[in-house]
């Protein structure tokens, strides 16, 4: 049974990291089209899957499996200073998540229909204030998945060395 839970412990915080990589990768391919093809960027965007599902599903495989895993060796790990860290850094990963990532890929969307509708085409000031607010928000995202990613490698690493 323990080795069941930890497959599906590793399959979990694997689709968690992996859709993670995988958004990174599509925003910035997006920022490079929006840097030379706005409408091929924007059509590409709102093409984009939902990867908020798989991440969930990440996450509730890894809590499930991990309580598994706990009960199992009776809390053995839960006093080690690398699981302590490990479960600080998922739930620091879930809330920027949820609270910060979430956020900011609203605001892009929400850029976007702007730029879709040509909104303020006609006030420079308004385009530059766009212009602004999308730069605001790109390098808000590039940061949100930059440490999202190191705090996934952080993890991979202290579960394979499992320092004390």
């Amino acid at each position: 049974m323990y080795q069941i839970a930890l497959i599906t412990h590793i399959v979990g915080i694997t689709l968690m990291a992996g859709t993670t990589l995988v958004e990174y990768l599509l925003t910035r391919h997006f920022w490079k089209l929006h840097a030379s093809d706005r409408s091929r960027a924007i059509v590409t965007n709102e093409d984009g899957f939902n990867f908020h599902l798989i991440v969930n599903i990440g996450i509730i495989l890894l809590i499930l499996s991990g309580v598994t895993m706990l009960v199992i060796t009776q809390g053995v790990f839960a006093k080690q200073i690398w699981f302590q860290i490990k479960i600080g850094l998922i739930v620091i990963i879930a809330i920027n998540g949820s609270a910060f990532g979430r956020k900011q890929d609203a605001k892009l969307k929400r850029l976007i229909s702007m730029e879709k509708l040509n909104f303020l085409q006609d006030d420079p000031r308004g385009q530059e204030n766009r212009k602004d607010d999308l730069m605001k928000v790109k390098n808000r995202l590039d940061l949100f998945y930059v440490s999202q990613l190191i705090m996934f490698f952080t993890i991979f690493t202290l579960s394979v060395f499992k320092f004390n």
